[in-house]
């Protein structure tokens, strides 16, 4: 009888310990998937193959009779019983024919992002601020912006990794479109699965995706990383020791612990006049700006009550956006662009000709331009604030003959809008910004776009970054008045 008890314990052991294993492979190789997302319809429950291709899915059976299996680069599957091989047919894109013209054309290469990194010292004197992990499946992505207005595809991303944490641990790499009205990521454009990993950390890890004819636009394009597990060692604890001299107490010895269960990415301190929409996440089918969402509130409370960070090594900053500092992380990317001249009629107005009637400074954080709206809502701030030479020199562009004009204009009639002029302005610019649509917008040459909403039209031209408005036209400004 006894016998017969132990044999029924060890096949219920046997029973509760065992869970069967499935692959994902590719339809087309048999080659292992790594790192497919495996969850249960309509909710956020999910499992993570290894690098492998390997996972075991008896949690997720226990809790729904259909799953749903997705890989960047393959068609989404439904499945409906368990199977120790699950296989996933690549997405190829069909190209439509079409004739080819050979032209010689001159080709450049340009890094945009972060090209800085934090130095094993630094990590120590900056206190471990310049220190970004995440949990396995996290996302992280970086808006890095066009700043230079280039016209070409991504050749390499390039992350680099600190020798914290497990700097062999895979992670994978997306991008996502950014929108010429919105400043937010837009669409995936990943086509591909796209995994890497560091080696022994302090290092550049580059990964080549020419391949993949990856668009710039002009607004720059958004990097985003995926956090996975080392899947050897599956946590990690790093001690940092920093030496604070406070205001208060005098110089003291602390120690930070940092704890995590993948690589460790380096970042760079920034302002928050440069990196305010740097960084975003994704939470509750949402996307975060996650500097805006601190970096004003900040701002505010420290103008509000007149709060000075004296804390650290008795330095005094003030409540500004050049004194408040966010961190970005270490990701940049190579591009190839066509090099060439811009060739349309408008221009930046000369900076010294306005100078005579007002000097003013450019403000890109008061007044920012990196989408079109941000353009319209910078032109209603500049008008309500009746500050009209900012706008007319950093807002607008000119052919010579509207820049001429421009300036005999301002010589007759002054560099003030009267309430009147305000007024019909104002409602010029809520017109256009109402029937603001990517449709709307079409591309004239180079990068001179025509907007057009409700068979009004005007010019905008993205220079240097920057989105600019040519006022002449759509005739809110003539040589009669101010404004028509």
């Amino acid at each position: 009888m006894a016998k017969l008890h132990f044999t029924i314990f060890c096949l219920f052991i046997s029973l509760v310990g065992f869970s069967q294993k499935t692959i994902i492979l590719d339809s087309t190789t048999n080659a292992p998937i790594a790192f497919v997302r495996v969850s249960i319809p309509g909710s956020d429950t999910y499992l993570l193959s290894n690098s492998k291709g390997e996972i075991a899915l008896d949690s997720l059976w226990i809790k729904s009779n259909t799953l749903s299996v997705f890989c960047y680069g393959y068609v989404r599957k439904t499945i409906s019983k368990n199977q120790s091989t699950i296989l996933l047919s690549p997405t190829f894109k069909e190209l439509k024919e079409s004739k080819v013209v050979v032209t010689k054309r001159r080709y450049s290469h340009r890094k945009l992002g972060e090209t800085d990194h934090p130095t094993p010292r630094d990590v120590k004197s900056d206190w471990g601020t310049n220190i970004l992990t995440g949990s396995n499946g996290e996302l992280q992505v970086v808006w890095i912006p066009n700043e230079k207005s280039l016209k070409g595809y991504l050749e390499k991303v390039n992350v680099f990794i600190l020798a914290m944490g497990q700097p062999s641990a895979y992670f994978r790499i997306h991008f996502y479109a950014c929108s010429k009205l919105k400043l937010e990521p837009a669409e995936e454009i990943t086509s591909q699965n796209i995994i890497a990993n560091g080696t022994t950390g302090n290092e550049w890890v580059t990964v080549d995706v020419s391949s993949l004819r990856i668009p710039l636009s002009e607004n720059g394009i958004f990097v985003g990383i995926e956090w996975f597990e080392n899947e050897i060692n599956t946590s990690f604890i790093d001690t940092l020791t920093f030496n604070v001299n406070y205001v208060d107490r005098g110089r003291v010895t602390e120690k930070h612990v940092y704890k995590g269960n993948g690589c460790v990415l380096g970042s760079q301190s920034r302002p928050y006049r440069v990196s305010k929409h740097i960084n975003w996440g994704f939470r509750n089918n949402k996307w975060y700006d996650e500097n805006l969402a601190f970096g004003d509130k900040i701002l505010e409370i420290r103008k509000r009550h007149i709060v000075r960070d004296t804390t650290f090594e008795n330095k005094l900053y003030l409540p500004s956006p050049d004194h408040t500092y966010f961190q970005v992380p270490c990701i940049n990317i190579d591009v190839k662009y066509i090099k060439q001249k811009n060739e349309s009629e408008f221009e930046d107005p000369k900076k010294r000709k306005l100078n005579r009637f007002e000097k003013v400074k450019e403000d890109n954080f008061l007044y920012p331009q990196n989408t079109i709206n941000e353009l319209f809502n910078s032109l209603n701030k500049g008008i309500e604030k009746n500050e009209f030479i900012y706008v007319l020199k950093y807002l607008c562009v000119y052919s010579k003959d509207q820049f001429d004009d421009l300036l005999k204009d301002l010589n007759h009639l002054g560099t003030k809008l009267t309430p009147k002029d305000q007024e019909s302005c104002l409602k010029w610019i809520k017109k256009f910004q109402a029937g603001l649509t990517e449709e709307n917008i079409s591309l004239v040459e180079g990068n001179e776009f025509l907007l057009n909403v409700n068979g009004e039209k005007v010019y905008l031209l993205h220079e240097k970054g920057k989105w600019k408005l040519n006022p002449y036209s759509s005739r809110i400004y003539n040589t009669n008045s101010s404004l028509e």
